[in-house]
This record gives C-alpha cells, sequence and structure tokens, in this order.
C-alpha cells in the first residue's frame, strides 16, 4: 500500500467520523421529527371520563401532586406517556388537568393556555403553568432593579401561550430614597403604558395597591411570575394571610435568593386560583421569531414605516427611521435595547442565562 493511498484512506476515514457526528447531532436537534400530525393525534385522543379527574398541583421530586375532590396524593406518570415523542421538557405542569387510576396518571386533558421557557439546551419547551388566564409579572423598581427586557420576554410567551399580561411594579416605597431607580420607573411608565398593557404599581411593605391586584386576580387562575428577590411570595403573603417563605437579597450579587423551589396551584380564599414560581434570574424564550419581536414592539414598527429599506431590520442599515428616532428621543432607549436583545436571539443568538451558563463552564 503506497504512501499517498494511506494518506487518502484515513483522510476519508475520519470525514466520515466526522459526517456521522454531525448527522447525530442534526438528528438530536431535528425538530422535523416531532411532526405535527403526530402532536395532533395525541390531542385527539379520547379521554376517559370513567377514570378520576385531577388537578396537578406541584411537581416534585417526590412526584406528581394530583389534587381531587379535596384530596391530594402523589402519582407517577403511565409509561406509555413517557415514550410519547414530545419537544416538552416536562410531561406535566402545575395546573394540568389529568386523568389517574391507582397513583398513576394515565390522561392528559388539552390544555387551553401555557406559560413556557426554553431549556437551557434550547432544543426543549420547559413548561412552567398551563391552564392559566392570566400571567401577573412581577417586577422590582429597586433591589433589584427593574429590568424591561425580562418584562417583554414574560408578555411575548404570555401572548405565545394564550395568556393574558399584567405588570405588577412593586417595592414602590422604595422610590422615595431612590432617585436615579425613581427616574427609571417614571421612564418605564411612558414608554409602556401607550402599548396598552395594564400596569398597576403597588408595594408589598405598606400594602398600597393591594386590594386593587386581589381585585383582578378574584375568580381567575393566575400564575405569579418574575425574578428571583421581587417579592412574589411576599406579595402572596399580603394579600391572602399566607404563610410562604421569602428570602433576602444576596449582599454579594444584589439578587433575590431562590425561595420558591417548586411551581405550585393555591386556592384563594376570595375565588380563584394562582401559582406561585420559582424566581428566575433570566428568561429563554421558545421557539422565538423574527416576526413575534417585530409583532411585540408595536411602536418600533410603526416608526419602521419610514425606513427607506422594506426589510429594515433596525440595527445598522442607513437611512433607519427607528435609530433616528432612538438619536433625536422619540425612542426610549429601554424600548430598543429590549429590542435589539431580543431579535439577536430570535436570529440564532444566545439567551443571558444560556450564556451565562456557557461563561461560567469555560
Amino acid at each position: 500500500m503506497t504512501d499517498q493511498f494511506k494518506f487518502e484512506e484515513e483522510f476519508h476515514s475520519e470525514e466520515n467520523k466526522l459526517q456521522r457526528k454531525q448527522r447525530k447531532y442534526l438528528q438530536a436537534s431535528d425538530r422535523s421529527k416531532y411532526k405535527k400530525s403526530d402532536q395532533d393525534q395525541i390531542k385527539k385522543k379520547e379521554i376517559d371520563l370513567s377514570l378520576p379527574r385531577g388537578r396537578v398541583v406541584a411537581v416534585t421530586g417526590e412526584g406528581t401532586w394530583v389534587e381531587s375532590d379535596g384530596k391530594r396524593q402523589i402519582c407517577s406518570i403511565k409509561g406509555t406517556l413517557k415514550q410519547e415523542k414530545k419537544l416538552t421538557k416536562n410531561l406535566v405542569a402545575a395546573g394540568d388537568y389529568v386523568r389517574f387510576s391507582e397513583g398513576v396518571i394515565a390522561q392528559i386533558e388539552p390544555r387551553f393556555s401555557t406559560l413556557s421557557r426554553s431549556d437551557i439546551t434550547g432544543k426543549k419547551e420547559q413548561l412552567i403553568a398551563v391552564n392559566i388566564d392570566q400571567a401577573i409579572i412581577v417586577v422590582s423598581l429597586v433591589e433589584p432593579p427593574l429590568k424591561p427586557a425580562l418584562v417583554d420576554r414574560y408578555i411575548i410567551a404570555s401572548a405565545k401561550g394564550e395568556i393574558h399580561p399584567l405588570i405588577v411594579l412593586n417595592k414602590a416605597d422604595l422610590l422615595a430614597t431612590h432617585p436615579v431607580e425613581k427616574k427609571r420607573y417614571h421612564e418605564f411608565l411612558a414608554a409602556y403604558e401607550p402599548l396598552g398593557f395594564p400596569i398597576l404599581t403597588l408595594s408589598v411593605k405598606t400594602g398600597a395597591g393591594i386590594e386593587a391586584l386581589k381585585s383582578l386576580m378574584k375568580d381567575k387562575t393566575s400564575v405569579i411570575c418574575g425574578q428571583s428577590g421581587v417579592g412574589k411570595s411576599s406579595l402572596l403573603n399580603q394579600a391572602f394571610q399566607m404563610n410562604r417563605k421569602t428570602g433576602e437579597l444576596s449582599e454579594k450579587t444584589a439578587k433575590g435568593t431562590h425561595t420558591t423551589t417548586t411551581a405550585e396551584l393555591i386556592s384563594l380564599p376570595h375565588g380563584g386560583y394562582c401559582i406561585d414560581t420559582p424566581g428566575i434570574r433570566s428568561f429563554g424564550l421558545w421557539k422565538l421569531e423574527s416576526a413575534q419581536v417585530r409583532a411585540h414592539f408595536a411602536d418600533i414598527a410603526a416608526l419602521a414605516q419610514g425606513c427607506h429599506f422594506p426589510d429594515c431590520s433596525h440595527t445598522s442599515e442607513p437611512k433607519c427611521k427607528v435609530l433616528e428616532a432612538l438619536l433625536a428621543g422619540e425612542l426610549p432607549l429601554i424600548r430598543y435595547e429590549s429590542y435589539y436583545s431580543l431579535l439577536e436571539e430570535a436570529g440564532g443568538g444566545l439567551d443571558n442565562r444560556t450564556k451565562k451558563k456557557l461563561d461560567d463552564s469555560e
């Protein structure tokens, strides 16, 4: 065997190995294998009405807690459900209606709404809560600081999941001694109130705005979501005399500590339900598309009508009316920063949570 022949054989052998690896990776991330027709068949399966009906109140390490006729029990999930090909990381979530028998969930009823995020791999959808009417997006005005981009992420996720968003701005009592945060609060209101999303300013500490929130939650199923440390559990404690565990901010990072570790469905005394969710540091949107980002930023879309290029991305193009409005102060910087980060993510970029994970692994 000549040296040239050996070289070519080794070269093609390595090339074939590389191609096999690439095929394996593409097959693992190929969403086409989860055909829509397959998912439709799963949804169309007839529900066995002879089985007891329950609602998932929490999913823990012990199992799935199901409530039926006022009693709770831990259930496992039937093996055939686990074998079904799905893009969801978790088969059930707080709020699910299920059919079960002898401690085993046999069927999951169709959902009318979902709040979800992308898991850390970006390949699967992580369900946070399902069958809910509204998402109460709780943000802090001070400690931790207000993050408009995170609000936009939750609003888009709510729209994708057929849920009405409600923005709650907590810790208003601290604004009097924090002039910088107070200025940012007014900038936020000026930018977001014209968009039509309901916004409620309150203070868990003083009780201001709590009654208004209780009224908005009456007879509805709400999911309480937001960053760690914004006061979600404290809000529930104040509004409904609960005793949810709360935590202080980390002195090192000025970020909240995770005190709620599992999403839990809670019955409200004045009618309705709420799902208290664990705090997050960032929120990666599932299967985010550029068209969804553009649709959400209606204020930017209105400015874009005068752009020189019809497919202008409003990031670097000349004669861009959006960038001109930004430089002229006609478009709030907090709106544009949020738009830019989401558009980058929709184009294949990483969300902040994934970036942080990758940085930490280096």
